[in-house]
């Protein structure tokens, strides 16, 4: 039973520390992003409600890096990210943020 407890409390302090690093990742790489992205959605344009999406999900250990990072209004986030086709959409935005990232770097 001791072993067990003690597992359990080294895995949750794996993931403290990562989920602390990425926050402080995160808080780096938002303005960026939302620069980058001229403060509207990478799929439709919009402005309402806009916000950062993980791609790849920090819970699937995706990380706060500016190539899994995109901007998301309110209409596209929820319904067509976390969607019935989110796994094309992820393909999609992967490619877009590619392309924004280069672009973002030659300036």
């Amino acid at each position: 039973m001791i072993a067990i407890i003690s597992n359990h409390w080294l895995g949750s302090g794996r993931v403290n520390k990562r989920k602390r690093e990425d926050e402080k990742l995160l808080k780096q790489n938002r303005p960026k992003v939302l620069e980058r992205d001229n403060y509207s959605c990478v799929l439709c344009g919009g402005h309402e409600g806009i916000s950062i999406h993980h791609i790849v999900f920090r819970s699937q250990l995706g990380k706060s890096t500016m190539d899994n990072l995109a901007c998301l209004c309110v209409h596209c986030h929820i319904p067509i990210a976390h969607g019935v086709f989110a796994k094309e959409v992820r393909k999609r935005l992967q490619e877009i943020v590619k392309e924004r990232n280069d672009e973002y770097e030659k300036n």
